[in-house]
């Protein structure tokens, strides 16, 4: 990690900042989709789980999935959250 820490120091043009800048996001994009599908695997309509909320946990209910997120009925309401951040029960 150090070594490309190094590298990107001694880029000198904005174009070549430019394309590093690309690749970092396409990169982080792909690792975002990687452990939305991972998590998008383990939970189902129906799962009990518990989603971390400033300081507390909240408790819901799965009540449709998407892509990367979550609808989560919890006290009868309807939040949507990121899958990466859902915890199974």
């Amino acid at each position: 990690m150090r070594k490309i820490i190094n590298q990107i120091n001694k880029i000198d043009n904005m174009q070549d900042m430019n394309a590093v800048i690309d690749a970092l996001k396409t990169k982080r994009a792909s690792l975002r989709t990687e452990l939305a599908r991972a998590a998008r695997a383990k939970f189902s309509i129906g799962d009990k789980v518990t989603i971390p909320s400033k300081g507390r946990i909240l408790e819901g209910v799965i009540h449709h999935i998407q892509i990367k997120n979550a609808t989560v009925r919890i006290d009868g309401d309807l939040y949507r959250c990121p899958l990466t951040i859902l915890e199974a029960v």
